[in-house]
């Protein structure tokens, strides 16, 4: 048999580069039909860190390696495929809301009503968690993320994590003491697999979300 080879995919975003223009979080909506509303898979947000200083920042799910998500929902409907993936199944959540308060970074959603207004076939629920993909229909084409693909600044890349490390020498993985803004929940390490080369930041942050989608 044929051993199979794991790999932990992952994005790279470059601070400096990024313009705040929002259109990977738009190009993301309009792949994923993800109907207009406060669930986004992936948001934009900018840092006042000083009066002509802004930090952006723009991230999905992280696809850790270590998820706190999947080890905390007690349906299984949570699962991570030997390419890092982490995936949920709909069909088996049943909102318990358990991945919402474990993921540090707030990326496991919840719709409401307005946004997501009739259930599926085969859902338990109104509205099981969502979440980005990493657009894994297109991966399987052999194309890279819809978020990749429509960054203006070239801020974003994709690839397999140790390569991502390799390219970019100068970035860091996203981690509570650099970015401690990001976290939103806790500060749990779980090995997220975002590389960011950070923007200069040396006065007080104070978080203003320009997400407007």
């Amino acid at each position: 048999m044929e051993k199979i080879t794991k790999i932990q995919l992952g994005f790279y975003f470059d601070q400096t580069r990024c313009m705040s223009c929002n259109a990977c979080t738009v190009a993301c909506k309009d792949w994923n039909q993800v109907a207009p509303g406060p669930v986004a898979w992936r948001k934009q947000f900018a840092y006042e860190v000083s009066e002509d200083n802004i930090a952006p920042f723009s991230m999905s799910c992280n696809h850790c390696e270590d998820p706190a998500c999947l080890t905390s929902c007690s349906l299984g409907a949570i699962s991570k495929a030997d390419d890092g993936i982490v995936t949920v199944d709909r069909k088996k959540c049943e909102s318990l809301l358990s991945c919402i308060t474990a993921c540090p970074f707030g990326k496991t959603m919840i719709a409401e009503d307005k946004q997501e207004p009739n259930a599926l076939t085969g859902w338990k629920v109104q509205h099981p968690m969502q979440k980005c993909t990493m657009c894994k229909d297109r991966l399987e084409e052999g194309e890279k993320p819809i978020c990749v693909l429509s960054c203006v600044g070239r801020a974003l890349d994709f690839g397999e994590f140790k390569s991502l490390q390799s390219k970019y020498p100068d970035a860091v993985r996203l981690n509570p003491n650099d970015f401690r803004y990001m976290y939103v929940n806790n500060q749990t390490d779980t090995k997220p697999a975002l590389l960011v080369k950070p923007k200069s930041i040396k006065t007080k942050i104070h978080k203003s979300s320009t997400y407007r989608i």
